[in-house]
């Protein structure tokens, strides 16, 4: 299975919301995605275009996940819970589903996580690269 190559047009299009980043930070989080993901051809997440593209989808998804948490800035982690305006007051609630708790900031980075299961579970995850 050949290697996903990331197309800065083609995230752009599925993912429009990101046109304010920079072409050099999406490719920057794409790098860090494929930390998380082996993007290999021995990675164990299937990759044969244009019929499999799962791993494709799934490295977007990350990419979308770090850009989202990119733009929050101000060292936020976590959804934010609630609010009040009075005295400026919030608060942010990290999920409680330990394995998946950094995912879950985000819709793109819960999507990316229910993609990774199938290759999880009973699986093994070494310096966070799935094989």
């Amino acid at each position: 299975m050949p290697a996903v190559v990331f197309d800065v047009n083609e995230f752009r299009g599925i993912y429009p919301q990101f046109a304010d980043i920079t072409d050099a930070q999406l490719s920057h989080f794409f790098d860090a995605a494929t930390v998380l993901v082996d993007n290999s051809e021995r990675s164990k997440v299937p990759y044969n275009p244009p019929s499999v593209t799962t791993r494709k989808t799934l490295l977007y998804a990350l990419v979308c996940h770090l850009a989202t948490l990119s733009l929050r800035g101000g060292g936020v982690v976590g959804t934010l819970s609630n609010a009040a305006e009075g005295s400026v007051s919030t608060g942010f609630a990290v999920p409680q589903n330990p394995n998946a708790a950094w995912y879950n900031q985000t819709q793109c980075g819960a999507f990316a996580y229910q993609l990774m299961i199938p290759f999880i579970v009973g699986g093994r995850a070494y310096n966070g690269c799935f094989r």
